[in-house]
């Protein structure tokens, strides 16, 4: 069985929550990944019309500073699924240990609370801060220690963090993930790559986003892998290119991915 296909709005700030689930119908995705932020901006019961009349899920991303208007939200359009990132899981003014108890304290009230068992937190690994090293993303998981707590594995953001995505990152949280993000870089060389596109400055070096494939991450690797290991989860395309890029690379990394036979 091939995973559910979905996209990350947050890639298209300059586009509408309609606009965003009109592209997401033409890539034959199942599913819509929009900010708490954008969904309470645009209104709850707004996006899920949007969303509901074309046979659409939604999932909400959030920091985890924003966490608890979040889950009000998931609720509210009965999205399966929460992708955290951290912007204030370890504080300034705590403790390692201080943060991570109050983080898992947080966490578990607002998974264990009322109407909110059919959600799930994912915690995506980034290019910075705690959730940077695979070591400590599983650390915050096992402290956290809830079934429906676990990762949301980005492969290209371990790259861009001067990490092992796989299989390295893959084999130390394979057994905590519950959503995928999808997108692929390589470093940036101006000589090849000219000044007409999207620089990002990463801890791994410079880098550009690529075609799912054709970058740095081992994504037939990773891809086998994941089918072998029965993973059936959501996944998510998130290039970050210039506006006007979008769009088709998200069309070409959703043809990867199918060729693949990993999404539906």
């Amino acid at each position: 069985m091939a995973c559910p296909l979905g996209i990350n709005g947050g890639e298209f700030p300059h586009w509408s929550v309609a606009e965003i689930c009109d592209l997401a119908v033409k890539l034959r995705a199942q599913f819509v990944e929009l900010s708490g932020r954008r969904i309470i901006a645009e209104g709850t019961e707004a996006v899920g019309r949007e969303t509901a009349g074309r046979g659409l899920g939604v999932h909400v991303n959030a920091g985890a500073s924003e966490l608890a208007p979040a889950f009000a939200t998931a609720h509210a359009l009965k999205a399966p699924v929460i992708v955290v990132f951290d912007d204030a899981i370890e504080r300034v003014d705590a403790s390692r240990r201080q943060s991570l108890d109050d983080f898992r304290h947080m966490v578990r009230g607002l998974l264990d609370h009322p109407g909110h068992q059919g959600i799930q937190v994912a915690l995506e690994n980034a290019f910075i801060k705690i959730t940077r090293q695979p070591e400590d993303l599983l650390a915050i998981v096992r402290h956290v220690d809830h079934p429906r707590f676990g990762v949301n594995f980005d492969a290209d953001n371990f790259y861009n963090a001067g990490v092992e995505p796989f299989p390295y990152a893959y084999e130390l949280l394979h057994g905590h993930i519950f959503q995928v993000h999808v997108k692929d870089s390589g470093r940036y060389i101006p000589a090849v790559h000219g000044n007409d596109c999207r620089v990002l400055h990463r801890a791994g070096g410079n880098i550009l986003c690529l075609p799912v494939g054709t970058g740095a991450v081992n994504w037939t690797g990773l891809i086998a892998r994941f089918q072998r290991d029965g993973y059936r989860g959501p996944v998510s395309l998130e290039p970050h290119l210039l506006p006007h890029e979008m769009a088709p690379a998200m069309k070409a990394d959703a043809a990867f991915l199918r060729n693949a036979g990993w999404v539906r």
